[in-house]
């Protein structure tokens, strides 16, 4: 998943709750269902995401992801 996959996900999650609901129900069932192939890495950053309000992990992503580039393993 690049950045932008990412940055999707996230504003499609904050924008429509039963998405977000579904989304952290099942991050790797709901991933697989958008079409995108997500390392451990990328699941266990979604799934620290259910632990802050979803407008929290949006306003920081850009942040996030300066301060912490994605692994190649993201890919």
């Amino acid at each position: 998943m690049s950045p932008e996959d990412v940055q999707k996900v996230l504003g499609r999650a904050l924008l429509e709750p039963g998405f977000r609901k579904q989304f952290l129900a099942d991050i790797p069932g709901t991933l697989a269902t958008l079409g995108f192939k997500a390392s451990p890495e990328a699941l266990a950053f979604f799934a620290k995401l259910g632990n802050q309000p979803f407008s929290d992990a949006a306003s920081d992503i850009e942040g996030f992801f300066a301060a912490n580039p994605l692994p190649n393993s993201w890919f």
